[in-house]
């Protein structure tokens, strides 16, 4: 560029505040579109329906070798499944309601400190992929098996 140095130093303010101004215009556009969208309903105020939708009917079944002396499965403080849901010796089913997005709490014991192995599988009624997890313990279990909130409808 020729010239003067303080006619390059012009053009070259020119040019920044021309930027600027560019930026400034695309930022303030943001900041109001965000501040003009509904922010996310809190759990309280949720719709029915929306309860609904994340509420799953199940089939729970738990598959255990040896038979545990002790069997739950706990979500939200509720206990799912017992001892009292055995079908046979380390087998147990119940049918309930589980809350998408939650873990399921699995605890188990057995009298002595050999290895163990317990599945659980959660079958959604109405389609045919499971849910499931094999755990492994010498005496006592404790573990989790996470619902998704994207697991099925």
């Amino acid at each position: 560029m020729k010239g003067t140095r303080l006619l390059q130093i012009g053009i070259l303010l020119i040019l920044l505040i021309v930027v600027s101004w560019q930026v400034l215009k695309i930022t303030e556009h943001y900041s109001v579109r965000r501040a003009t969208q509904v922010p996310p309903a809190n759990p309280s105020s949720q719709s029915s329906s929306t309860l609904i939708a994340s509420v799953l009917h199940v089939t729970v079944l738990v598959h255990a070798d040896p038979a545990p002396l002790h069997c739950s499965i706990i979500q939200h403080g509720i206990s799912l499944l017992t001892e009292s849901n055995s079908i046979a010796p380390g087998e147990y089913r119940t049918a309930v309601d589980i809350s998408k997005g939650e873990d399921l709490n699995v605890t188990a014991s057995w009298k002595d400190e050999e290895p163990h192995g317990m599945r659980v599988e959660v079958l959604v009624h109405g389609y045919q992929a499971p849910l499931e997890k094999t755990f492994w313990a010498e005496h006592t279990l404790e573990g989790t098996l996470p619902i998704p909130d994207s697991f099925l409808p």
